[in-house]
């Protein structure tokens, strides 16, 4: 642990196994989600298949290990839900748990805000137990198995944030001395190592505490010091780590002009906001071109911590997500359709 001087320094919170979270009257086995009747795209833009891969140790892959993933909403142009969010990061951490064989040892660790709900313990077991297209359900007592791999650590403030990032990566680095240990033993190939997920939730919210507090100029160094700690461990362990931002407050400047029909257009069908200024930035969306999506310094240095950014809006009634930046490979510009008339498309 960091010394008392350290930004990092907070008393350390006790992580907790997410199925010790179920309320054990709820632990029975869900019918079968609908099947959706929208049929696959196989077109090189699409994201859909992406995500239906996960989280993949291969380096061309779009959710790859070795990378820091940021999931962001589009402020006013979205819903403001937690759930609307994190939803796409927990479907991809409900096929890491379905993929994984080995179930002795922890293959997710989840720091969040205490009122962040997405990622909780029922979630993840309705997630686990339910059909889709292309899962049967888990049954209850498998479910259970896999969510016993899986860490969850509220976090009341920044500083705690900031600790558990050092807590979990302890932790990471513990794990992977065990698995050198066990391949000198059976001289394995080291890539038959399942990967290992990081989730962490709110970063950008819980620095406005910070920001409240001090000031700015502050929030930023703090939030910069934690970004590069999370880039540093993400190539420190390339070949089986992928890490996970997920943002709660949202990209752009709120506008409450947005509301109405530019609210679910995007710019597809709609003239440009008149009182939107010029980009002073590079990175956009493709569907609402006209938002500035980074106006201050913070929301700056939030993209700057990620290699690859998702952006989650409303488009025609329709929840879109694209990649509006990818500086370790190919994928920018991508994207794919999550959501039609609120039904997951799978």
């Amino acid at each position: 642990m960091a010394s008392a001087t350290s930004v990092y320094s907070a008393e350390p919170a006790f992580p907790v196994l997410a199925d010790s979270l179920l309320r054990q009257s709820e632990l029975s086995t869900k019918e079968p989600a609908p099947q959706s009747n929208i049929p696959a795209a196989n077109s090189d833009w699409n994201l859909k298949d992406d995500w239906k891969k996960g989280i993949q140790t291969d380096s061309k892959g779009v959710f790859r290990c070795g990378t820091v993933l940021g999931f962001s909403r589009l402020r006013g142009r979205s819903d403001e839900t937690h759930e609307y969010i994190g939803e796409i990061p927990r479907y991809l951490l409900i096929n890491h748990l379905r993929r994984i064989t080995q179930c002795t040892e922890p293959s997710t660790f989840i720091i969040y805000p205490g009122n962040f709900d997405a990622f909780d313990a029922q979630n993840l077991f309705d997630d686990l137990t339910a059909a889709s297209n292309d899962h049967p359900g888990l049954s209850s007592e498998e479910a259970i198995k896999r969510m016993d791999t899986v860490q969850l650590l509220a976090v009341s403030d920044f500083h705690e944030a900031a600790q558990a990032i050092r807590q979990y990566s302890d932790a990471i680095d513990e794990l992977e001395q065990k698995r050198e240990e066990a391949r000198s033993k059976t001289e394995s190939d080291p890539s038959s190592h399942e990967p290992i997920m990081m989730i962490v939730v709110g970063l950008d919210y819980l620095v406005e505490g910070i920001i409240r507090a001090s000031n700015p100029g502050k929030g930023v160094a703090m939030l910069t010091a934690a970004l590069r700690s999370l880039t540093t461990f993400s190539r420190l362990h390339a070949s089986y780590l992928s890490i996970i931002l997920v943002n709660m407050s949202g990209l752009g400047p709120f506008n409450p002009d947005w509301a109405g029909n530019s609210h679910s257009t995007g710019n597809m069908n709609s003239r440009a906001d008149d009182s939107a200024k010029p980009l002073d930035y590079a990175i956009h969306s493709v569907f609402h071109s006209e938002i500035r999506l980074f106006p201050n310094m913070l929301m700056k240095t939030l993209d700057q911590g990620t290699d690859v950014h998702f952006l989650v809006s409303d488009v025609r009634r329709v929840q879109v997500v694209e990649i509006i930046k990818d500086r370790v490979g190919t994928s920018l510009g991508k994207w794919g359709i999550w959501k039609e008339h609120r039904e997951i498309v799978y």
